[in-house]
């Protein structure tokens, strides 16, 4: 079994009630089975990772150690022991006029 943790930013902080949470996972985990774990687990996860509330698709990027994964490999990127995996909305800034 891998112990994973996940740490997620706003808003699925709010979704979840907590900043991080760890699983164990089997050996050939991948993202998509976390993910599918975390909407089994979590209601209201699906929806808020989707961005439904936000009005764009998939707006969360996802790292894996500090490596970003993108939604085509969730698939085939297999989890390690002690993976962090953060869950985050990118923050975009503006100029000051």
């Amino acid at each position: 079994m891998l112990q994973i943790t996940v740490k997620f930013g706003e808003p699925l902080r709010r979704v979840i009630g907590q900043r991080r949470v760890s699983f164990y996972l089997s050996e050939d985990a991948t993202v998509a089975d976390l993910l599918a774990l975390l909407a089994q687990q979590y209601a209201g996860f699906e929806t808020a990772f989707r961005g439904d509330d936000l009005g764009r698709p998939y707006p969360y990027i996802l790292f894996i150690n500090g490596r970003p994964v993108t939604a085509a490999n969730y698939g085939a990127t297999h989890l390690q022991e002690q993976d962090i995996v953060h869950l985050v909305l990118p923050v975009v800034g503006g100029g000051h006029a």
